[in-house]
Parts: structure tokens; C-alpha cells; sequence
């Protein structure tokens, strides 16, 4: 999906076999961190992703340029609609129409999640909440990369990420961010997201995104991602804050 998200023109194993290490906290369940981690790579790996989509997103950035725009999306496979419907408070009486092709879920869970190949994964805490715990793996990449997990918040129920912190990295800019994850219909899906960047000229950007909306059609027809035939839409936002899935 291309959001205006923020631009710099962008966006395992446990350690030691799974034994903790003397510093590290307790793991008070019945599972060891190597368990979590093997139900989490499963979990991952078995989640479906849907054929087709539709959502609603609403987007606030502040910055060198301040922005504020709700979108609703529709996608196939990797073909997508994206309809500007409000900039900065205000419904535009037609909605800008962008339709992409070839484009990459780049918030897929599957994307974004660090995996045990690619990073080395540190037991750091157990949370206790209502709807059951959660386990917080630190995470440390295998090989430099502009975009890189730093901390992943398995839910203790289905296993699958419900918070991923990252940090970003390139073209003289450099922050983090988070996004949150959750289950709606079979599907995980995100939910938030929040990004704090220093760009390369010294100014601090900061983003919130919000998903909602969230449908998933058997299908979508042709129609959906052809070219409207009108004269040209109003100016889309450009980006000031990396995408994370943009990035290596």
C-alpha cells in the first residue's frame, strides 16, 4: 500500500539455544522461551492473508509539513484502490483515485515479523493482562538493514505478534516506531502504527496512523482497479516518513 508515510524517499534463534541468560528475567509459565518462539515461527507461518480487502485508514502528520487525510482502500491480490476521502478536516465532495499495481502488503504480518533466521530473539518480559499474557522478545538483526525490529510482543493466546518496535535508518534520517496487531474476522491485521523521525535536515517528524474498517469480500470485481476517466485529481501528500515494509 503506498501511504503518506513518512520519507527519507523510502521507509533465530534464541540466544544460547533458548537458555536464559544470568540477567535475564524469569519466564513464569510453564513454557520456555524456546517453546514461545517455535509456537510463534508456526503461528506466523500458518496465518492466512486475504484474497481481497477493504479498509479505512486515517492518517496525522506532524512536521516539516503537517498533514492530515482518511483514506479507504481496496485490494486484490497486488493490485489496489486508494480513495483520498478527507484532507485536513475536510470531505472532498469526489474522492482522489489512485489505483497501484504490483504493490506488496507491506504491513502483512508475515512482511514485517522479525523471523529466527533473520534475528537473534532475547527473552526480555512476561505481561499479565485480562485477555491472558503476552511474552516480549528483544530482537537483535543477523545483518545491517535500514529497517530492523527491535522488540516483538507475542500474544500468549494465538502466538502472533500484537506489538512490533522498530528503528529506521537511511539518507541522513534515522527514528522508530511501532505498530500494534490485532485479529479481526480470521485475519491479523494492523491496527495502528506510530513513527517518530529525525529527518536529514535536522527536523522531527512524527506520524499516527489508525485501520478500521476492515472487510474481506470473497472478491472484488475488475472495475475496482480501473483508471477513473476524469481530469486530474487533487494533490496526494507526499511522503516525509519511511513505510517500513519500503525498506531492504
Amino acid at each position: 500500500m503506498t501511504l503518506p508515510v513518512l520519507a527519507f524517499s523510502l521507509l533465530v534463534a534464541l540466544a544460547a539455544g533458548g537458555a536464559r541468560t544470568a540477567d535475564a528475567p524469569a519466564l513464569e509459565t510453564s513454557q520456555s522461551p524456546a517453546t514461545v518462539l517455535a509456537r510463534y515461527a508456526r503461528a506466523i507461518a500458518k496465518q492466512p492473508q486475504p484474497k481481497a480487502v477493504s479498509f479505512v485508514y486515517a492518517m496525522e502528520q506532524l512536521g516539516p509539513r503537517d498533514i492530515a487525510q482518511t483514506h479507504r482502500v481496496y485490494r486484490s491480490g497486488r493490485s489496489e484502490r486508494d480513495e483520498t476521502l478527507a484532507v485536513d478536516g475536510v470531505a472532498l465532495t469526489q474522492p482522489s483515485i489512485r489505483i497501484l499495481t504490483n504493490r506488496n502488503n507491506r504491513y502483512a504480518i508475515d512482511v514485517v515479523a522479525p523471523n529466527l533466521a533473520a534475528y537473534v530473539f532475547k527473552f526480555s518480559d512476561l505481561l499479565r493482562g485480562p485477555n491472558g499474557d503476552a511474552f516480549v522478545f528483544r530482537t537483535e538483526p543477523r545483518a545491517a538493514r535500514a529497517f530492523t525490529v527491535s522488540e516483538v510482543e507475542i500474544d500468549g493466546h494465538t502466538y502472533l505478534p500484537a506489538a512490533i518496535r522498530f528503528r529506521i535508518a537511511g539518507n541522513g534520517a534515522h527514528g522508530s516506531g511501532e505498530l500494534l496487531y490485532g485479529r479481526t474476522d480470521i485475519y491479523w491485521v494492523v491496527r495502528e502504527a506510530r513513527v517518530s523521525a529525525h529527518l536529514h535536515d535536522g527536523s522531527l517528524a512524527r506520524e499516527h496512523i489508525v485501520w478500521s474498517n476492515y472487510q474481506f469480500p470473497p472478491s472484488l470485481p475488475p472495475s475496482t482497479f480501473v483508471s477513473p476517466r476524469s481530469g486530474p485529481t487533487p494533490e496526494a501528500a507526499l511522503p516525509t516518513v519511511p513505510e517500513p515494509g519500503a525498506l531492504p
